[in-house]
């Protein structure tokens, strides 16, 4: 394997730039909600919410690399070269369908804005993929679990608040959009080789967890059970991110001493849709 200089005090750059553009950007998230949570607001607009959701959600194609499949110290789990498909090698795959619990508190600031800051928590992620090593069959299985905890402001626009007067009867559509942070954790990933030729016939990687940043995008409506009270029904779509794994030890079956990784990394991103009961005070 090629030689490659590591630099400690650049990694640490790099480490430090990534984590202030997460600080500044949860600062500035939280004094524009604070500063909208302050606004003063009259009648209609005035109104303070509670909001519950579950959600059943899919997983986009979670297709793992290294972090940089150039590393020499660690080594590169996978390296920089095309596996037996002609693919760079790695693993394909997607974390399958999994349930969301949501909560948040929110304000109506104009009869057409409302803004709500929510926490929600996705659990029961399985991944499931195919990884493309050179020499050691096709079938190659790729297993993990993981979760993703995440945090966002939110702002909707009411379309019946644009109306001027005229309302879609018990119906209350919506638009929306948020962004935050989320903190995605993944288990030990299970690489096994049944059609191998040779001994090798498992690898088991660290596990891993991330902080990033995350976006969604959001449509819907509310319907209208009681003057407080509104169903709210919604499709949305999920940017969380990357999930990764750990550097350190990886089990082989045929090495049980286990040998030095990189860690690797997917994008992280859902769709699907979402219940939810909205309480207005």
């Amino acid at each position: 394997m090629k030689h490659q200089t590591e630099y400690p005090g650049g990694k640490l750059l790099l480490f430090m730039k990534k984590n202030e553009i997460v600080i500044k950007f949860s600062v500035i998230l939280s004094i524009f909600f604070l500063s909208a949570f302050l606004l003063p607001a009259t009648g209609t607009a005035a109104g303070w919410y509670l909001r519950g959701t579950v959600g059943y959600e899919k997983s986009l194609t979670a297709d793992f690399s290294d972090t940089n499949c150039a590393s020499a110290n660690p080594p590169a789990l996978f390296g920089c070269a095309n596996g037996n498909n002609g693919q760079p090698i790695g693993a394909y795959g997607d974390f399958g369908r999994f349930p969301l619990v949501e909560a948040a508190v929110g304000r109506q600031l104009l009869p057409w804005l409302r803004a709500d800051l929510s926490v929600a928590y996705r659990f029961n992620m399985d991944y499931s993929g195919n990884a493309n090593f050179l020499n050691v069959g096709a079938n190659q299985p790729v297993s993990a679990k993981a979760d993703s905890l995440s945090g966002m402001v939110n702002l909707f626009v009411d379309i019946n608040g644009l109306l001027a007067g005229k309302k879609l009867w018990r119906f209350q559509p919506y638009v929306g959009g948020g962004a935050g942070l989320s903190y995605n954790r993944i288990g030990q990933m299970t690489f096994r080789y049944p059609d191998n030729p040779g001994a090798h016939k498992v690898s088991i990687t660290p596990s891993g967890d991330r902080k990033d940043f995350a976006f969604m995008l959001a449509v819907g409506t509310g319907v209208m059970l009681t003057g407080q009270l509104s169903l709210d029904v919604a499709y949305r779509y999920f940017d969380l991110g990357r999930v990764e794994t750990s550097p350190g030890n990886m089990y082989m079956d045929t090495r049980p001493a286990g040998i030095a990784v990189n860690g690797i990394e997917s994008r992280l991103r859902t769709h699907g849709p979402a219940v939810g009961l909205r309480y207005q005070f």
